[in-house]
């Protein structure tokens, strides 16, 4: 769902084509290029390229500079899809989904129980560790098994999302648009740097992995087998940009957060709408809101707030 909220944020097209974009195409193929010329030989293939005119050469280049670009758009087109799937959404991994809402229920009791020893005086060290652990794990972890992702970037994106519609009653897909106006420069700036390393982290993950299995495929079928030195460090690569990725989503998941802690009441100002008098009403409040923006009902005995009114 987050994909949805992705377009309005970002810093300088500049800055956000060349690092997050055009760098990891660039990365890929020239990855792919050196491993090419590893398999003909630094000679051979030095030696192939003196021998085109200075015409072909400058065709060639061309054509690789054009690659390059067109690899770089498809994976600014298909960002959204891009965080779809390794979020869990698609394909659908419902095997994996339940494995992880089980072990969550393990943990959620394991909690449970260590809370209980620290309440009663009974908690070693080691539980007390045990237990901030497992605090800091759980934090971007559902509150209920039944809603856990497959994955963990699943978890910690749907788990910030669910926020704003528990605490406050509004949902996220439908009040970002209004809500991403207010927020103050700082915050816009800390968001889309946390989206573009997000970004990043999953285009080189995903580029890395397809250079490591490709690649090592072709090596194989070649039979150049010292070769797979620059091709298989690329899935361990792979994974640990994958964590990379993780450890960005719960950078931008804390400031999606704060962005509704701190201006959720800007939107209701703005609109019009009365401000919820207490936490106690507020989940009701944001849900009225909510569906009157989605769906334009909710609204029974809402009297709008005229500015001078305050």
């Amino acid at each position: 769902m987050f994909e949805e909220l992705w377009k309005s944020l970002g810093g300088s097209f500049e800055k956000r084509w060349l690092i997050d974009v055009f760098g990891p195409a660039l990365i890929f193929w020239g990855g792919g290029l050196w491993v090419w010329v590893r398999l003909l030989g630094v000679k051979d293939a030095l030696n192939m390229w003196r021998g085109y005119a200075a015409e072909e050469q400058l065709f060639l280049g061309a054509a690789g500079l054009l690659l390059v670009f067109l690899t770089a758009i498809l994976l600014d087109s298909f960002a959204g899809a891009l965080l779809r799937v390794y979020e869990g959404y698609r394909p659908r991994w419902p095997r994996l989904a339940r494995r992880r809402a089980d072990g969550l229920r393990r943990k959620l009791e394991r909690r449970r129980v260590l809370r209980t020893k620290v309440v009663a005086g009974q908690a070693a060290p080691a539980d007390r560790a045990e237990l901030a652990h497992l605090d800091a794990e759980l934090a971007h972890r559902p509150r209920d098994p039944g809603h856990s992702m497959p994955t963990r970037l699943g978890d910690i994106l749907h788990t910030a999302e669910e926020y704003a519609r528990q605490r406050y009653g509004l949902d996220p897909i439908v009040l970002w648009p209004r809500l991403y106006p207010h927020l103050s420069e700082p915050l816009r700036e800390a968001l889309g740097t946390a989206q573009d390393q997000l970004d990043r982290a999953l285009r080189l993950a995903t580029l890395a992995m397809i250079h490591g299995v490709t690649w090592s495929i072709v090596v194989v079928f070649w039979r150049q087998w010292a070769t797979l030195w620059w091709t298989l460090p690329a899935l361990p690569l792979a994974w640990l940009l994958w964590r990379a990725a993780h450890q960005a989503a719960i950078s931008y998941a804390g400031l999606f957060r704060s962005a509704f802690d701190l201006h959720r009441f800007d939107v209701y100002e703005s609109l019009g709408w009365p401000r919820p008098a207490s936490p106690e009403t507020e989940r009701a409040r944001g849900t009225e809101l909510t569906l009157y923006l989605l769906e334009g009902t909710g609204a029974q005995g809402i009297v709008y707030v005229r500015e001078e009114d305050g």
